[in-house]
């Protein structure tokens, strides 16, 4: 079999995608089905995010491809069964963000910030559900938002869309009045365990729901800040890794292990290594405005809104 060779670069992957799950193509390709990729959905998209964090535009083209071909897979998986096919899925968004711009692509005005915009695009959704004649049998608010979205995502979802509805505080201040409450919550909880002179407590339920309720929010708080929770932590996660990476180096150029220094030692190699980084590269701070409508752009580029 001779690989595709059509004048676009999008035909030439949509018969090579056809190709690999045709009688003739790849075993592996062949056996798969819309639930066995997830993962690699997945995957795919978690590399989209990275190499867009790290500004790394050549491995962005290519990751984006990846991302690409696993749209083309569904679409072919989805063409076999005779339910649609990729031209279907690339049409019917092009006609949804057209409807969903009114304020673009028709005579609509008076739309000037971000905010209006997402109100417009709720407004706009709920319309498509009626014209299409869809009868949703759960009502709730937020029987639309997915169930497998990670968690803080679905948590910052719930709670922007129950905010569309006035239920939420008025101002920052409440909300970290509410932590400070959570916080007591949970240590008066801990403080009835045994002893919290242990390396590890055990698996207590009542703990457990304390530790979801300032998790949860701790997201409202994020919400309230403009600062968006998944990639805040993902921020502290690297700024963790690359301080520790340099606790690694320290403790290597002693000629020892992590485990042959006391707790004292290497909070003093940590101290050090905060000095490092701060004095290589200072943390340049994302301006609200720049984060907020980032993630405005974002969310309306997703089938369900904040």
């Amino acid at each position: 079999m001779n690989p595709p060779n059509f004048d676009s670069p999008l035909e030439n992957l949509l018969a090579l995608t056809a190709d690999l799950r045709s009688p003739e193509g790849c075993p592996w390709d062949k056996e798969q089905t819309h639930l066995s990729v997830i993962p690699h959905l997945l995957e795919e998209t978690y590399e989209v995010v990275d190499t867009i964090e790290r500004g790394d535009d050549n491995h962005l083209k290519e990751e984006l491809g990846d991302l690409l071909f696993q749209i083309t897979f569904h679409s072919q998986l989805a063409k076999e069964r005779g339910a649609f096919d990729f031209q279907d899925v690339a049409n019917d968004v092009f006609q949804k963000l057209v409807f969903r711009h009114p304020h673009v692509y028709g005579n609509r005005s008076g739309i000037d910030s971000g905010e209006q915009v997402l109100t417009q695009w709720e407004e706009l959704k709920q319309k498509e559900k009626e014209n299409k004649g869809k009868i949703e049998s759960d009502k709730s608010i937020l029987a639309a938002i997915p169930k497998a979205l990670p968690a803080i995502q679905r948590s910052e979802k719930i709670q922007s869309k129950v905010t569309k509805q006035g239920f939420d505080w008025p101002t920052v201040s409440g909300v970290f009045e509410k932590f400070q409450e959570e916080i007591k919550e949970l240590d008066t909880e801990l403080k009835s365990q045994v002893s919290l002179n242990t390396k590890k407590l055990p698996y207590n339920g009542r703990v457990e729901d304390e530790l979801g309720d300032l998790f949860f929010l701790l997201v409202n708080l994020s919400r309230k800040l403009s600062i968006d929770p998944e990639t805040c932590l993902r921020r502290a996660n690297e700024k963790f890794e690359s301080r520790f990476r340099i606790v690694e180096d320290l403790v290597t150029q002693t000629g020892k292990t992590l485990k042959d220094h006391s707790l004292e030692e290497l909070d003093l190699f940590w101290d050090q290594a905060k000095l490092q980084l701060k004095a290589k590269s200072p943390i340049a701070s994302t301006s609200t405005t720049d984060t907020k409508s980032q993630k405005n752009a974002g969310s309306m580029n997703q089938g369900s809104q904040p």
